[in-house]
């Protein structure tokens, strides 16, 4: 399992390249544009040209592009929806330029209804069938805070029966954990995977966004920590990780960074947790 964070755009996207070798990440997430802000910047052909062979030269992969904010793929409004349904397809668009691996997307807010569903779902397939996998769009579990779906993991389920695409799963921990499945306990963490297993499917867990909650167990609130500072803690953490039915490519931390050395102190403690993490090679 490869092992990297979440790191900015800001300035440059060559930016969290060389952020990343500095910290000695194996893998690498980040925006494709501003999260919050609709305004579109075309990207400059030269910085996406610029942009890949860094990557390929720092040997940064999986690389995964996360959804920007502002879209709701269950928007009930129906110009809201459509103008989701865009974003999804024109940052997927990008990925694909910068030679992602995957997009990773939360399904949405709205009425926990056969109607949410099948407005996320058809934004889904419509991104998809326009820029088809790679890279492969992931969907996200959530803590189900406010009107969040995917909080469950037989929402994902049914966004993908009812998409008819090609999707896959990024488990996030702490959004897990929040949601009600215990991770710090056997019990737990089989119950959550055994969902997968009967559900999606175990194949379909491509990654993780591994992080510590700073909420309570079962709270709904999506609040992150670094890892075991958080009411998950190491334990659970560890005994997630080392289940022999999770087997995802690599996992992203999107700890808070309120210190120039959390990243650091993140990576040496997610390493230990997985021990038999092969770690890049000099040079």
């Amino acid at each position: 399992m490869r092992l990297g964070f979440h790191l900015s755009i800001a300035g440059s996207r060559l930016k969290a390249i060389s952020q990343a070798q500095v910290l000695g990440c194996q893998a690498l997430q980040i925006f494709g544009q501003n999260p919050r802000a609709w305004k579109w910047r075309p990207v400059d052909p030269g910085e996406i040209r610029d942009f890949t062979r860094a990557r390929r030269r720092a040997g940064l992969g999986p690389l995964m592009v996360h959804l920007s904010y502002l879209a709701n793929l269950a928007a009930p409004d129906p110009v809201l929806h459509q103008r989701s349904a865009a974003r999804l397809a024109q940052e997927l668009a990008l990925a694909r330029d910068l030679e992602a691996d995957y997009l990773v997307t939360h399904p949405g807010h709205g009425e926990l209804t056969e109607a949410s569903f099948r407005l996320a779902a058809a934004a889904l397939a419509a991104a998809v069938s326009q820029v088809p996998p790679p890279p492969l769009v992931l969907l996200e579990n959530t803590a189900g805070q406010g009107r969040e779906l995917g909080w469950r993991i037989d929402h994902l389920q049914r966004l993908m029966e009812l998409s008819g695409v090609e999707l896959g799963l990024c488990l996030d921990t702490a959004h897990a954990f929040a949601a009600g499945y215990d991770l710090r306990s056997p019990h737990g963490v089989s119950l959550l995977l055994g969902e997968i297993a009967r559900g999606p499917g175990l194949d379909r867990l491509k990654m993780l966004h591994l992080n510590d909650s700073k909420a309570a167990f079962n709270s709904r609130v999506d609040r992150h920590e670094h890892l075991g500072l958080g009411s998950l803690g190491l334990a659970g953490l560890r005994q997630l990780l080392a289940h022999p039915w999770l087997r995802p490519e690599g996992a992203i931390m999107e700890t808070p960074k309120r210190h120039p050395a959390d990243e650091w102190r993140n990576l040496l403690v997610a390493r230990s947790l997985v021990p038999t993490l092969s770690l890049p090679s000099p040079g």
